[in-house]
C-alpha cells in the first residue's frame, strides 16, 4: 500500500473516530443522562426519575453501563476516565466492524452489507429469508415515524440485519463481533451511520479494502491511536510525565516495514523448514533468506519426523498480526508441500490435513499464536487471520484461534470465593487460582513480559511437595506420581487442572447470565487469564516480533519497579526485556527473530545481556539497519537491527558459530535499505562477495573488552586488541566536571582576560594558592587532531566553591557534579564521547586544565603521556 493511500486512510480513520465518539457522548448525555463535567471532569449521572423517556431495553442498557463504570472504579480508575475509555472502545469496535464489512464485501465473503446501507442487496435478501418476516413490514413502512434515536422503521430493521451479520460472524471471530457486548448495544444512529459509510466509501480508499491488503487493518489501528501517541509523547517531552499503563500499547506502536517482516519470518520459519526438508522446493521462493548450506546442516537421523502441523509460531507483541500474515502464507506452502510428499523418505507418513481446503483452519488452530497487551489489537489480529483464511477458502469453518490478551483484570472481592464455593473446588485449585489472580494484577504493565507460567509451575511443584510432606498423593486421573518430577508432567497436571477450571467457569457464566455485571465480568476475565496462561506455558519453534521500545526514564514508577524485579539485566528498556522473554519462549533448537533498537549490541550496560544471549543461542543472521528505518519522530535517534537467534545447548557450537551480517547503516531510508539488502542477496547467490556482508565467528566478539557485537572489524584490527595492552591498562579514563550551568560558570579566555586566569597549575592546591578566579577548561568542540579546543575557562575560585554550592533549593542536592578533582590540572589525553567522524584526541602535554564530563580524559599511572602511547 503506497504512502498516499496510507495518508488518506489515516485521515479517514481519525474523522470516523471523532464522528463516532462525539455521537456516543451526545447520546449518553442527551438520552441516558450520563456525562463528564467540563469543569472538573467529574461524572454526572442524572437521577433515574428523569429517565422516563427510556424504554425497558434502554433502561437495562443504562444500568449495565453504570455497573460497567462502577467495576472500573473499583480498580482505582475515576468514573470519568472509565467513561472516556468506554466511549473510545465503543467507537473503535464499531469502526473496526465496518472496516471488516468493507473488506469482507470486497472479497465476496458476505453479501453487500454496508456500502449502500438500507439499499444494500444483502439487507434486502435477508428480509426475505425465513425467520426475518417480522422485519419486512418495518422496511416497507419507510423512515417514519422515528424513535428517540432518530430511527424510523426501516432503520430499525437495518439495525437488526447488522446485528444478525455480527452474530453470524461472531461464531468464528467472537472477540470482534460479539453482539452481546456492551459496546455492541450502542449502535451508531442513522445520521452518523450515513456519514461513517460515506467516509469509508471514498473512491481513494477502494484499493485499501481489496484482497492482498490485509495490512490495512494494521494501518487502521495505527491511525486510530496516532493522535493519542503524539499527545503522550508531547506530555513526556514537555512536562516530563511518565507513561502510564494505559499508554503502553499506544506509545510503543510501530508498524514494521513488510520487507523486514519477510526477512525475519523467512530466516526463522523458512530456515527451520529447509533444515527439516533439504529437498524442499521452497528454497527457490524464499527470496529474503540469508544463504546457508541447509543440505549440510540437516541431520535428522534417528529423530522423529516433525509434521508442519506441529510447528508452532508465536508473536508475543502481535499488534494486528503483521508477522502472522507473512507466516500464514509460508505455512500454506509448507502444508501443500508436505501433502504432496507424504510417505516419501524424510517426510511424515500421513498428510497433515485431508484436503487443501482444511489448511487455513489448521494453521489458525495449530500453528499461529499471538499475545498482545491491547485487547483492541487482539480483536484486529482475529479479523486479520479470519480474512486471510476466508480469502483462501471461503467455506472454511474457524472453530478456534490461538490469540490472547495480556491485560487481564480479575477483580478483588467475593467473586473468586463465590466461584470456588459454587464449583466445589479443592484447596489446590483455590491456591492456584488465588495466585493467578494476584499475578494478573501486573499484566496491564508487563503484558507478555509477565512470567505467569513460571509462577504456576512453581506453585504446582509446591503443591506436590505439600502432599508429599503430608504423606498423601496428588492424584489426577491419567497422571502418574513420578511425572511431577519433570516439567512435562507438571504441564500435564496443569492442563487437566485448567480443563476442570474452564468447565466450571462456563457453568458459572451460564448460571449468572443476567446477574450482577461484576460476576459476569469476573468469569470473563478469569477465562482470559487461563487463555493467556495456556499460551505462555507453551514453548515455540519460532518466536518473531517487533517488541515495544520504552526506556526506563519514561516508565511510570510501578512499571520501573516491576522491570527491575523481573528483568534486572533488561530493566533499561522494554525491548531488552523482550529479548530475554522471547528466548525464554523458545523450545530447544527454536529460533527468535526480532527487530529492536541496536544499542544492546554495543553499550557496556548491556554486557551481561550479551553474555546471557551467547550462553544459550547463536546469532544466525542480522540486518543491521542503523538510523532512518522508521519515518517517525527523529529518524536518526531510532537506530535498529533485525536479527535471528537459534537456541543451542552445545557451548562449542555456540562459540564457533558464524553468523551472516548485512550492514545497512548508511542508506538514508527504509526503501534504500531494502534495495541494498536485495542487491547483496543477489551477489551472494551468484557466488560473489558484497562489501556490506560480513561473516563473523561468535567467539571473536570476545577479543574486545565487553564483547560488543562489532562484526565489521577486520581480522587485523581484532588482532590488535588480542595482542596489545588495552588503553585502560596503562591510562585510566576519568570523567570530569559537570557545572550544570555553563552559561554562568564558563567564559572564553579573552572574555576573562589573561591576568585573571591561573595558567600552569599542577593540582587543585596550586590553583587555590593563586587566588585566581578563572582556569583553563577543556570543554570540547569540533573535530580536531591532536591539539586544540582550548578556548574556555571555568570559575574554579576557592577550589570551585561557587560551583560546589550550586544547590537545588527544593531538594538540597547539588546541581553540579565536580568529579575526580584529584585529576584536575594533570597531564592527559582527552577525547569526545560522541563523534560521527573519525576518532580524535587532544593531548595536554603540559597539564594545567580542568576537563569536562562529556570530554573524559585518560591519565597514565606514571603521569607520562608519551609512555601511554608507546
Amino acid at each position: 500500500m503506497d504512502q498516499n493511500i496510507r495518508s488518506k486512510l489515516r485521515a479517514v480513520v481519525l474523522e470516523c473516530r471523532s464522528l463516532l465518539e462525539q455521537s456516543i457522548k451526545e447520546e449518553l448525555q442527551g438520552r441516558f443522562g450520563i456525562y463528564a463535567s467540563g469543569k472538573n471532569g467529574h461524572l454526572i449521572i442524572e437521577d433515574e426519575t428523569r429517565m422516563g423517556h427510556l424504554d425497558r431495553e434502554e433502561q437495562e442498557l443504562r444500568k449495565a453501563l453504570l455497573d460497567h463504570l462502577k467495576l472500573f472504579g473499583a480498580e482505582g480508575q475515576t468514573a470519568a476516565d472509565a467513561l472516556d475509555q468506554f466511549i473510545r472502545e465503543t467507537a473503535f469496535t464499531w469502526l473496526n466492524r465496518f472496516v471488516a464489512f468493507k473488506m469482507l464485501e470486497a472479497r465476496s465473503l458476505i453479501r453487500e452489507t454496508i456500502s449502500r446501507l438500507g439499499n444494500s442487496n444483502g439487507f434486502k435478501m435477508w428480509l426475505t429469508e425465513p425467520g426475518n418476516e417480522a422485519h419486512l413490514p418495518d422496511y416497507e413502512k419507510g423512515d417514519l415515524p422515528q424513535n428517540g434515536r432518530g430511527e424510523g422503521p426501516r432503520q430499525r430493521a437495518y439495525r437488526s440485519f447488522v446485528f444478525a451479520q455480527c452474530r453470524k460472524l461472531s461464531e468464528e471471530v467472537q472477540v470482534l463481533f460479539d453482539p452481546d457486548s456492551l459496546p455492541s448495544r450502542f449502535f451508531p444512529r442513522p445520521r452518523v451511520l450515513k456519514e461513517l459509510v460515506d467516509l469509508l466509501n471514498d473512491p481513494n480508499l477502494t484499493e485499501a479494502w481489496q484482497p492482498g491488503n490485509e495490512e490495512t487493518i494494521g494501518w487502521v489501528y495505527q491511525g486510530f491511536n496516532s493522535e493519542e501517541l503524539e499527545q503522550a509523547f508531547r506530555e513526556v517531552r514537555i512536562s516530563k510525565k511518565k507513561f502510564e499503563a494505559r499508554d503502553i500499547s499506544t506509545v510503543t506502536q510501530l508498524f514494521t516495514p513488510k520487507w523486514i517482516v519477510q526477512f525475519l519470518v523467512e530466516n526463522t520459519l523458512g530456515r527451520l523448514w529447509l533444515e527439516l526438508h533439504p529437498d524442499s522446493n521452497l528454497a527457490n521462493s524464499l527470496s529474503y533468506i540469508a544463504p546457508f548450506d541447509y543440505r549440510q546442516k540437516a541431520n535428522n537421523k534417528g529423530q522423529r519426523i516433525k509434521s508442519v502441523k506441529e510447528i508452532t509460531f508465536l508473536d508475543p507483541a502481535c499488534g494486528t498480526m503483521h508477522f502472522g500474515l507473512v507466516a500464514f502464507d509460508l505455512f500454506v506452502e509448507m502444508y501443500r508441500e508436505e501433502m504432496a510428499n507424504a510417505g516419501k523418505p524424510g517426510w511424515p507418513e500421513k498428510p497433515p490435513v485431508e484436503s487443501e481446503g482444511e489448511i487455513p483452519a489448521a494453521i489458525i488452530a495449530n500453528n499461529l499464536h499471538g499475545i498482545d497487551i491491547d485487547l483492541r489489537a487482539v480483536q484486529l489480529s482475529a479479523l486479520t487471520l479470519y480474512l486471510k483464511a476466508k480469502t483462501l477458502n471461503p467455506k472454511v469453518q474457524l472453530k478456534e484461534s490461538r490469540l490472547a490478551c495480556a491485560n487481564v483484570h480479575m477483580l478483588d472481592g467475593d467473586n473468586l470465593k463465590q466461584f470456588i464455593e459454587r464449583a466445589k473446588l479443592g484447596p489446590t485449585h483455590k491456591r492456584i487460582l488465588t495466585a493467578l489472580q494476584d499475578r494478573l494484577k501486573e499484566s496491564e504493565h508487563l503484558g507478555s513480559l509477565l512470567r505467569l507460567e513460571e509462577d504456576i509451575r512453581q506453585l504446582i511443584a509446591e503443591e506436590h511437595e505439600r502432599y508429599k510432606r503430608e504423606g498423601r498423593q496428588l492424584l489426577i486421573p491419567g497422571l502418574a506420581e513420578q511425572q511431577f518430577e519433570v516439567e512435562a508432567g507438571q504441564q500435564k497436571f496443569w492442563e487437566k487442572l485448567e480443563s476442570q477450571i474452564k468447565q466450571e467457569l462456563d457453568a458459572f457464566v451460564r448460571d449468572h447470565t443476567g446477574a450482577e455485571a461484576e460476576q459476569t465480568f469476573f468469569a470473563g476475565e478469569a477465562a482470559k487469564g487461563l487463555r493467556l496462561l495456556d499460551l505462555m506455558a507453551q514453548r515455540y519453534d519460532v518466536v518473531v516480533t517487533n517488541p515495544p521500545y520504552m526506556s526506563a526514564r519514561k516508565m511510570n514508577a510501578k512499571l520501573k519497579s516491576l522491570m527491575a524485579a523481573s528483568y534486572p539485566d533488561g530493566k533499561s528498556d522494554l525491548y531488552v526485556a523482550f529479548i530475554q522473554r522471547c528466548l525464554n519462549f523458545t523450545s530447544p533448537k527454536g529460533r527468535v527473530g526480532m527487530l529492536t533498537m541496536h544499542s544492546f549490541m554495543f553499550i557496556s550496560s548491556h554486557e551481561k545481556l550479551r553474555t546471557s544471549i551467547r550462553k544459550e543461542a547463536v546469532i544466525e543472521s542480522m540486518a543491521h539497519l542503523g538510523p532512518a528505518l522508521f519515518d517517525v519522530g527523529n529518524p536518526g535517534t531510532l537506530q535498529t537491527s533485525a536479527y535471528v537467534f537459534r537456541q543451542e545447548e552445545d557451548p562449542k557450537v555456540r562459540q564457533n558459530a558464524v553468523g551472516t551480517y548485512f550492514r545497512l547503516v548508511k542508506e538514508p531510508d527504509s526503501e534504500a535499505k531494502r534495495r541494498r539488502f536485495e542487491e547483496a542477496l543477489i551477489n551472494l547467490r551468484a557466488g560473489w562477495d558484497d562489501p556490506i556482508v560480513y561473516r563473523y565467528s561468535q567467539g571473536d566478539f570476545d577479543a574486545i573488552p565487553g564483547s560488543p557485537w562489532v562484526y565489521w572489524i577486520t581480522p587485523g584490527l581484532r588482532e590488535v586488541f588480542e595482542k596489545f595492552p588495552k588503553l585502560g591498562e596503562i591510562a585510566q579514563p576519568r570523567q570530569g566536571l559537570a557545572t550544570a550551568d555553563n552559561f554562568r560558570f564558563l567564559r572564553f579566555w579573552w572574555e576573562a582576560g589573561l591576568d585573571r586566569i591561573g595558567f600552569g597549575c599542577k593540582n587543585t592546591r596550586e590553583a587555590q594558592a593563586t587566588g585566581k578566579r578563572w582556569f583553563p577548561y577543556m570543554k570540547g568542540g569540533g573535530f580536531k587532531r591532536w591539539y586544540g579546543n582550548q578556548e574556555y575557562v571555568v570559575n574554579w575560585e576557592r577550589n570551585g566553591a561557587e560551583i560546589r554550592n550550586f544547590i537545588n533549593p527544593e531538594t538540597g542536592k547539588a546541581y553540579s557534579r565536580p568529579q575526580n578533582t584529584d585529576y584536575y590540572f594533570r597531564r592527559g589525553v582527552t577525547c569526545n564521547r560522541i563523534s560521527s567522524k573519525l576518532f580524535s584526541v587532544q593531548t595536554i602535554m603540559h597539564g594545567g586544565f580542568i576537563f569536562e564530563l562529556s570530554w573524559p580524559r585518560c591519565f597514565s599511572g606514571k603521569d607520562n603521556i608519551q609512555s601511554s602511547w608507546e
